[in-house]
């Protein structure tokens, strides 16, 4: 029974043995996706089936899209009801000539989303808006749908949900070293931001900005941060992609999913490059090595200076330093014969003041050598163990 268990029929008539190594096969996969490295996985695909699984948000994405034709503010009720009908039965008769056009039954539900259905999200949300000459909501239906498809690939193919558990799990392990880092920081932090913090040009320029603008602003801090972690990943593998031999591979793959495999005695380790793609999924270890902490940073300095507006800046101060004739107040308490006001300009520059913090926090951890090699000394060895354990199961599925 079982001999009978351990093989397989072939299509050619013959019996194969199970390859012995395919449980620790999928034990290391298992490993490098639950620490956000599955493009290590070789060779590594993102699944033709991570359309189909995604398939209740893109229906979701899909009606949206198509719900941009309506006219909330311009038209009257009955008349954007009457739209929205004529909305949802041209998404349902584009989903029946997709159907139809890849020869399924005309009501089927899609078990495999392909190149036409994405079309079809794509394309079926602009016709109502082309239908109601609309141009400016069919052209944003079809940017958020691409914007929802690069979204849905990119947290598929990069593992990008269990990196984030991984990476916090990582900084909850290194709380001590986290903490040291905080405490020389933050004073310098907290010193240079406050006197940003009362800066009226800061409230004009951040106290003033509203809606998408906003948002964009403080998205642009977020891409510079990014962006300069990223720049210094080339340094960041060439200090750790590097083995000597391979029983120094031997010895990093201990406790892992890959020890015990078969390496060989000679050679060398580093004959086996790095693709892009592994490259980029290596920067996005490392950046979210640093996020957890540097989000950390930023929304403490925001909520402190969310306490310390509230308790210090009243009404009036933030009239003349905004230059707004009129502030709106959201909160307000009286205490000790004082009103306290919490108001929107406040929260725009506390929220303000918070990112751009965490950008310069992130320069500090980049440049400052201190805290470089701190942060290295925690993150840079669980890279180097991945890249390990990589070889280790490249070279033993070479030798299946």
């Amino acid at each position: 029974m079982g001999t009978a268990l351990n093989v397989l029929f072939t299509g050619s008539g013959g019996f194969r043995t199970l390859a012995p190594m395919q449980g620790r096969r999928t034990e290391t996969e298992q490993w490098f996706i639950r620490r956000g490295l599955p493009h290590f996985i070789e060779p590594y695909g993102a699944g033709p089936d991570v359309w189909s699984r995604a398939a209740p948000v893109l229906l979701v994405a899909y009606v949206a899209g198509g719900l941009h034709a309506l006219d909330l503010a311009g038209w009257t009720l009955a008349r954007n009801l009457a739209a929205a009908a004529a909305i949802v039965a041209i998404l349902f008769a584009t989903w029946v000539l997709t159907n139809r056009l890849r020869h399924r039954p005309a009501l089927s539900r899609p078990r495999e989303l392909g190149a036409p259905e994405l079309a079809a999200f794509l394309i079926g949300p602009t016709l109502p808006a082309l239908v109601f000459e609309q141009w400016g909501d069919a052209l944003q239906a079809v940017v958020e749908g691409a914007v929802v498809l690069l979204l849905i690939y990119v947290v598929t193919s990069y593992g990008l949900i269990p990196l984030m558990g991984w990476a916090a799990a990582q900084t909850w392990s290194r709380v001590a070293s986290v903490g040291r880092m905080l405490t020389r920081a933050l004073p310098l932090l907290l010193l240079f931001t406050t006197f940003l913090f009362i800066n009226p040009e800061v409230w004009q320029v951040a106290g003033t900005l509203e809606g998408p603008i906003y948002v964009i602003t403080l998205g642009l801090f977020f891409v510079l941060g990014s962006a300069f972690v990223l720049s210094r990943i080339p340094s960041t593998i060439r200090a750790v992609n590097v083995f000597d031999d391979w029983a120094e591979v031997g010895e990093l793959v201990r406790g892992t999913p890959a020890e015990g495999l078969p390496l060989p005695t000679s050679g060398d380790p580093m004959d086996h490059p790095l693709s892009i793609r592994q490259r980029v999924n290596i920067g996005l270890v490392s950046l979210f090595s640093q996020a957890i902490l540097i989000t950390f940073v930023g929304v403490v300095l925001a909520l402190f200076f969310t306490l310390f507006g509230l308790l210090a800046i009243p009404v009036e101060t933030t009239a003349s330093w905004t230059q707004l004739t009129d502030v709106h107040v959201l909160l307000h308490w009286d205490v000790g014969g004082r009103t306290l006001v919490l108001t929107e300009p406040l929260l725009r520059v506390a929220g303000f003041l918070g990112v751009f913090t965490g950008m310069y926090f992130t320069v500090v951890l980049s440049t400052d050598a201190t805290f470089r090699d701190e942060f290295a000394e925690d993150a840079g060895p669980q890279i180097r163990q991945a890249l390990a354990v990589r070889l280790a199961s490249r070279h033993a599925a070479r030798s299946e």
